[in-house]
């Protein structure tokens, strides 16, 4: 019995973290979005711009929850920074589909609705942030030199 108990804390003390430090890598503490597997491009540099550019927040949906994320501030950070225009939507699709990080998936697909509804034409309804006819727009001054 001495030995299972012993053991089972050595399992914890020792196996545990280097069993959590592959999980590490991957999780919201880091902001790793899997950049360094893209192939040298304008996608790496867009996944790197995103991860470059994520902020550090503590709520989640309705829990706490710290860690790294995309924000708004983000998208239009990258946007603005990047000049991401109507050429970048096929690398844009590409990464949005074959990213292993929902972080990655996520911004790009904001960067997508700004591209589609920059006439405020596309498919965002004018409440949307990503309408420039909303007053809340996720643009709104942002690529404006002060």
């Amino acid at each position: 019995m001495r030995i299972f108990l012993y053991g089972s804390i050595l399992g914890c003390l020792f196996i545990a973290p280097s069993l959590a430090a592959q999980e590490f890598k991957s999780s919201m503490i880091s902001r790793d979005l899997g950049c360094a597997r893209l192939e040298a491009g304008r996608a790496q540099n867009i996944c790197i711009a995103l991860s470059t550019h994520m902020e550090w927040t503590w709520l989640g949906h309705a829990i706490i929850s710290p860690g790294w994320r995309v924000t708004w501030n983000t998208v239009a950070k990258v946007y603005c920074e990047l000049k991401i225009t109507n050429d970048d939507m096929e690398e844009l699709k590409a990464l949005k589909t074959n990213a292993r990080d929902w972080r990655l998936e996520g911004g790009t697909d904001s960067l997508i609705k700004i591209l589609k509804n920059q006439d405020g034409k596309g498919d965002e309804g004018e409440t949307s942030i990503f309408n420039p006819k909303n007053p809340s727009y996720i643009l709104k001054d942002k690529c404006s030199p002060h």
